[in-house]
C-alpha cells in the first residue's frame, strides 16, 4: 500500500477513536445522557452522535495531519 494512503488511514483512524471517547464520554457522563430515552430509539441516537462525532474528528485530526505534513 503507498505511504501516503497508510498515512492517511491511520490518522483518520486515530482522529475517528478520538471522536468515538469523546461521544461516549458525552453519552455516560456529560450532559446528553440524560436527554437520551431509554426505549429502542435511543440505540439510534447514540449511534447518530457516535458517527457524527468520529467523523467529524477523524476529518479535523487527518487535516491537521496534512496541513503539518512536509
Amino acid at each position: 500500500m503507498p505511504p501516503l494512503m497508510l498515512f492517511v488511514i491511520k490518522n483518520f483512524a486515530t482522529g475517528a477513536i478520538i471522536g468515538l471517547t469523546a461521544a461516549c464520554w458525552l453519552v455516560a457522563f456529560g450532559p446528553i445522557g440524560s436527554h437520551i430515552s431509554s426505549d429502542s430509539n435511543g440505540y439510534l441516537a447514540v449511534a447518530m452522535i457516535a458517527y457524527a462525532m468520529a467523523s467529524c474528528f477523524g476529518m479535523g485530526f487527518l487535516a491537521t495531519a496534512l496541513m503539518f505534513l512536509e
